[in-house]
């Protein structure tokens, strides 16, 4: 079972991880979608730029200024950050917006470029020298046209930098803010519906689990009901067995206890009472197995335990004396009750005073506790015997284990069973100095 959750959870995960790569990969195509289209509107932008720059095949005075109002426009744009126009070699023809964002800049080749101020797409164009026009003053001079903004130091009578022809680069700038904010949009949303894939793989891992825990507590309570009726049916084959056999012990105890009686012989005698004392021990056994086989179902009513022990303490009093051994009882509670079936608490506490005096050592001590309060409390019955060890604390509850010669091994067995149907719970404690002491607490 364990292997199977684990290749269960694996799958799983392995799943997820799937399922993130997807999405991973469905991010990526998103964000070449952004970059693609800011990559196109730059292009239209920037052809535009070139094809009315390249189209003034005739470039008059005016032409300068023209185009510096041009770049003046574009730049009112809500993307466009800066355009520029230089020559190969660097020097700057026209220039619009926040051309100070283009200073810093390293030079690129023509194309694409994610800088940290903006996208910037750079292209190539190359102007053929204009023709001389005849006028007034010459023609056109060579203007240097190093400034920002509208060209600078160029008068009417002179000649457009851009008339000399030669290559030149455009560069335009936008405003990519729109863009990393799709971006992050697009990573927040993947991560959500990974987050999400994981929460749902998480509550089908939990909804298998529960499924299979549920699965095993029907088994096993299956198992259980198979196994209690089974004990029942033993319970109830046991007890016609032992109806059926203290019948004929009876009957044989009776014969032999008459026909002691009527021999003379000593040692046929001893024979005769041999059978009796047999008989009497084979029938105190069929009782006490009777006791736990048959259902326990408490009548309870109300009792007060401290009677149960006087009563106790007289009725054990030949096993006392023969041991030497004293009942000693402290208790808090006197005169308080306690809801539960009296003959199932005498029997329980029978138990456990008998096996404490088996266990004394002679001219020792037998200690009885009761405390009460509110319905509850507890009763502690200790010796100081041998105590039992550690490995054996659980197993003396269970039926047929005795460390005593001569034990059937079903008086704490018993005890455990009534405690059980009471709703107590019974343990056994080491004592300190040796012995042990067993403790039942009463809960309401």
């Amino acid at each position: 079972m364990r292997w199977q959750r684990l290749t269960v959870y694996s799958m799983l995960v392995l799943a997820w991880a799937a399922f993130a790569a997807w999405q991973y990969h469905e991010y990526g195509h998103e964000r070449e979608q952004v970059e693609e289209t800011l990559a196109r509107q730059s292009g239209s932008i920037m052809s535009a730029l070139v094809g009315g720059i390249q189209s003034h095949r005739r470039l008059g005075r005016f032409f300068q200024d023209q185009m510096q109002g041009a770049l003046d426009e574009l730049v009112k744009a809500d993307d466009v950050l800066a355009v520029a126009i230089a020559f190969e070699d660097g020097p700057v023809v026209l220039s619009a917006g926040r051309s100070d964002l283009l200073d810093g800049l390293p030079p690129v080749p023509a194309g694409d470029h994610w800088d940290a101020v903006g996208f910037r797409h750079v292209e190539p164009f190359v102007m053929d020298p204009a023709a001389e026009s005849p006028r007034a003053g010459g023609g056109w001079g060579g203007g240097r046209g190093m400034g920002r903004g509208r060209a600078q130091g160029l008068e009417s009578d002179e000649e457009s930098p851009l008339s000399k022809g030669g290559r030149f680069f455009a560069t335009l700038l936008l405003d990519r803010s729109r863009a990393d904010a799709q971006r992050r949009s697009a990573v927040r949303l993947r991560a959500l519906v990974v987050l999400a894939g994981a929460a749902v793989l998480v509550c089908v891992a939990v909804a298998w689990w529960a499924t299979v825990r549920l699965l095993e507590a029907r088994a096993h309570a299956q198992l259980l009901e198979t196994e209690a009726r089974h004990l029942r049916e033993l319970g109830q084959a046991a007890a016609g067995l032992a109806h059926e056999t203290r019948n004929p012990l009876g009957l044989i105890r009776g014969w032999s206890q008459r026909l002691a009686s009527g021999i003379d012989s000593p040692d046929e005698r001893r024979r005769a009472e041999a059978v009796v004392e047999e008989c009497d021990r084979v029938t105190a056994r069929i009782n006490q197995f009777f006791a736990f086989a048959k259902p326990c179902t408490p009548a309870r009513t109300t009792v007060e335990p401290d009677a149960i022990v006087d009563e106790l303490a007289t009725l054990l009093e030949p096993d006392l004396e023969a041991k030497d051994v004293k009942l000693q009882r402290t208790t808090t509670s006197r005169g308080h009750a306690i809801e539960a079936d009296p003959e199932l608490l005498r029997q329980v506490l029978f138990n456990l005073l008998q096996n404490a005096i088996q266990f004394a050592p002679e001219h020792g001590a037998v200690d009885v506790g009761v405390s009460l309060h509110n319905g509850a409390g507890r009763i502690e019955v200790a010796d100081r015997g041998p105590g039992v060890g550690p490995d054996a604390a659980e197993a003396i509850f269970m039926p047929y284990y005795t460390t005593r010669s001569g034990g059937t091994g079903l008086g704490l067995a018993i005890v455990r069973r009534i405690a059980a149907a009471h709703g107590w719970r019974v343990e056994y404690h080491a004592r300190p100095g040796g012995g042990a002491v067993f403790r039942l607490d009463l809960t309401r």
